[in-house]
């Protein structure tokens, strides 16, 4: 008999086009996964995959099968989001993309929650750049992520999970550091610590016309590892740091965070999955990701 495992083996086996992939994916054994599919094989009574030492080949049968079997996958998953159920037999692993701003943001608390309701499910975290987030969800060495927005990417699926506030970072010791908040104006004359335009081209080409209208584009910029060498430039140098942190991101001592009441720009975290995904792990995490945030509108 044909299960919900079947077709997710099946589907899972059609997108890596190779057994040893799609087992440890979905946390089989290469046995157990070439059981399910003959057992598909034998209910449909056709061959549905080519085989070779290298990889397997989707026959036109095998293709036909997948096309309708994904539109079902998705009504069975927004049934499961629509009366709040998960799949609970779900088990794998997940590699999970997550950016420096998103790094201590409300993501954490969905993943955690995640983890809890399918104990069966490994993660593994890799921490990166925002844009390799994405480069890597897209060419599916990420499994999902977590990063800055905005995305414009067709094949990214993406839903919005926070807005996060540019503040200013001072050193403790700093006479500005004393003030409840602070205005673009009172940042005048003083050296500022940026992220790199490179980093995230679209949020930082905001900042920087902002501050060139007050005439504070005087800014050190870096690559890579921005908010940590940022931290470094203020606690070495005395700088002044912009950037955007989550609430509960943890300041290194000799760091005070304060509101800039004139600077309205918010970065956007995101998570993001590609749309042709046919794993059960990534699509339960999109339903209960999409309940968990009370409506969040996913662009699919």
């Amino acid at each position: 008999m044909i299960n919900i495992n079947h077709i997710y083996a099946f589907l899972e086996l059609v997108e890596q086009r190779n057994f040893n992939a799609a087992a440890e994916k979905l946390h089989l054994t290469q046995s157990g996964l070439s059981r399910k599919i003959s057992a598909i094989e034998e209910r449909v009574n056709q061959r549905l995959f080519e085989r070779t030492t290298r990889f397997v080949r989707p026959t036109r049968a095998a293709m036909v099968l997948a096309r309708h079997w994904r539109e079902a996958l998705v009504s069975y998953q927004a049934g499961l989001a629509e009366i709040g159920a998960t799949d609970a037999d779900l088990a794998g692993s997940l590699l999970i993309g997550v950016s420096a701003t998103s790094r201590f943001g409300e993501w954490q608390k969905f993943s955690d929650l995640f983890f809890q309701t399918f104990p069966s499910v490994n993660g593994r975290i890799e921490s990166m750049p925002s844009q390799d987030v994405v480069f890597y969800v897209r060419n599916g060495d990420l499994d999902v992520g977590f990063c800055g927005g905005p995305i414009a990417d067709d094949s990214l699926g993406v839903i919005q999970i926070e807005q996060i506030r540019y503040r200013v970072l001072l050193p403790d010791d700093h006479p500005l550091a004393q003030r409840a908040s602070l205005t673009l104006a009172d940042l005048r004359g003083e050296e500022l610590s940026l992220v790199n335009a490179k980093t995230w081209p679209r949020v930082r080409e905001n900042l920087d016309a902002l501050l060139a209208q007050c005439g504070l584009l005087g800014a050190v910029a870096y690559e890579s590892n921005f908010i940590d060498r940022v931290l470094r430039d203020i606690i070495d140098n005395g700088r002044v740091g912009i950037h955007p942190l989550a609430e509960n991101y943890l300041l290194p001592r000799g760091v005070t965070l304060r509101e800039i009441d004139d600077l309205a720009l918010c970065l956007e975290n995101m998570f993001v999955w590609r749309k042709s995904t046919t794993s059960p792990l990534v699509r339960s995490m999109v339903s209960m990701l999409t309940r968990y945030f009370d409506g969040a509108a996913a662009k699919s």
